[in-house]
């Protein structure tokens, strides 16, 4: 019984800390193979959101700038609000990961 706490500790652990190593893949093959366990999916589908979120917005700024760009031509007025979104998606990352590393911390210390 103590090992599999253990086991479901680092389990969870390992879905946040995947940022520094494979990020997204990693907590959506424990949440797909650990469907089982409540605890493991819910840390797995966490750390996944979390991690792939910073990815969504991106691609959302990148697709935003580019189509932009494309019905306004070269527009100067765009630059403060790239900047902006560039600073705003910079910071959210950031706390993310920091967000992951204090999580996978915390399941440990669980």
């Amino acid at each position: 019984m103590g090992s599999a706490i253990m086991e479901h500790k680092v389990v969870n652990a390992l879905s946040y800390f995947s940022i520094l190593f494979l990020p997204v893949i990693f907590p959506l093959v424990v949440w797909i193979v650990g469907s089982g366990e409540q605890t493991i999916t819910t840390n797995a589908k966490k750390a996944f959101w979390s991690q792939l979120l910073p990815t969504i917005m991106a691609f959302a700024l990148f697709f935003f700038v580019a189509i932009y760009g494309l019905t306004n031509g070269a527009n100067a007025g765009l630059g403060w609000l790239t900047g902006l979104f560039f600073g705003l998606l910079c910071l959210i990352s950031v706390v993310l990961w920091f967000y992951n590393i204090v999580m996978g911390i915390r399941m440990l210390l669980a």
